[in-house]
């Protein structure tokens, strides 16, 4: 009986990381895309604008320069992610054709807003406790505003972790890596 023999077979396995949400680049006008908010992107920035309201809400009447600073923070912060929301439920990413690296300018902004709210978290706060100028029956509202203020600290920093990886897997060769860094003798 013949033994039969068979070359060896290497198997090699790749493994790809996508981005967390690519949009879709099936239409080149204005769509609705409400698959975005399903993803953990999506669902951090629908929180992002719920604890933003919150914090609007429990920091309105600005007695102190702290609250006027924390409120100009939650304010600017909520109406830039409510834009972003814009862009990804309306697909404006792929409508508008501009030279824009999208990620890495949500990226920036994400990023810069959760650098201002542990700032102003923390003015609100201190500005809260140390004060005597706001009114008793507040003071708890702008504690609570400040504690909200943390807590969406931590969800654009969240935020800003799942931009960054987006942008890296986007991006595999960054223009920082070339040899303009380098050294020259």
């Amino acid at each position: 009986m013949m033994a039969e023999t068979h070359p060896k077979s290497e198997v090699s396995s790749t493994v790809t990381t996508s981005p967390t949400y690519a949009a879709p680049q099936k239409s080149s006008g204005i769509s609705l895309c409400l698959e975005y908010f399903k993803t953990a992107p999506g669902i951090i920035k629908i929180i992002e604008l719920v604890i933003g309201i919150f914090c609007m809400a429990c920091a309105a009447p600005a007695w102190t320069n702290g609250t006027h600073w924390f409120l100009f923070v939650v304010v600017t912060a909520f109406v830039s992610t409510a834009l972003w929301c814009f862009i990804y439920l309306l697909n404006l990413k792929n409508a508008i054709n501009l030279p824009i690296d999208w990620l890495l300018t949500e990226l920036i902004l994400t990023a810069l807003f959760a650098v201002l709210y542990i700032i102003a978290s923390i003015v609100q706060l201190i500005s809260s406790v140390t004060r005597p100028r706001p009114p008793s029956r507040l003071k708890p509202f702008y504690i609570l505003s400040g504690i909200f203020g943390i807590f969406n600290l931590i969800a654009y920093g969240i935020g800003s972790f799942y931009l960054y990886r987006d942008w890296k897997d986007s991006h595999p060769h960054s223009s920082f890596s070339g040899s303009v860094l380098k050294r020259n003798p």
